[in-house]
């Protein structure tokens, strides 16, 4: 019984964190900054906590070292809707060792999310940087946030 428990537990978990990926549009947990044209939302986890099909289907490698940013941009129109934009991202740990992340656009039901990878060196604070420049627009927004993981 116990067993069950616990393994339902886990499974509950990962479905959680699973939403949370996918679909960052909807305010779950993330980070969130307005501009005066655009919502720009994120949020980063460790790849271990995804479905193995899921990590699969985006060609993401699944370890507790390894961590997922999702970035999605939309537009303050009615109704809202993802932006294509040139996003770009860093993250640091808090001594201030930086990486870039390289982010590729995926696109599903019409929705654009930008997906990247980073390596995580330890437990921490991470901080990240995410520029994201709409067409168009003479300088990009950059939104900052930090993220807290606890390597095991």
């Amino acid at each position: 019984m116990r067993i069950a428990h616990r393994l339902a537990v886990v499974v509950l978990a990962i479905a959680l964190l699973l939403v949370l990926l996918l679909v960052p549009r909807h305010g779950h947990g993330q980070s969130e900054q307005r501009f005066d044209d655009c919502i720009v939302r994120a949020s980063a986890l460790p790849t271990q906590q995804l479905l193995a099909a899921t990590a699969r289907q985006y060609g993401i490698e699944r370890s507790p070292r390894r961590g997922l940013l999702n970035v999605s941009v939309e537009g303050l129109g009615d109704p809202p809707r993802t932006l294509n934009a040139d996003v770009s991202a860093e993250v640091s740990d808090l001594t201030g060792h930086r990486q870039p992340i390289a982010l590729r656009e995926t696109s599903e039901n019409g929705d654009i999310d930008y997906l990247g990878e980073f390596r995580l060196t330890g437990s921490g604070t991470y901080l990240f940087t995410v520029h994201v420049a709409l067409p168009g627009r003479a300088r990009p927004h950059v939104m900052k946030f930090s993220q807290e993981y606890v390597i095991e």
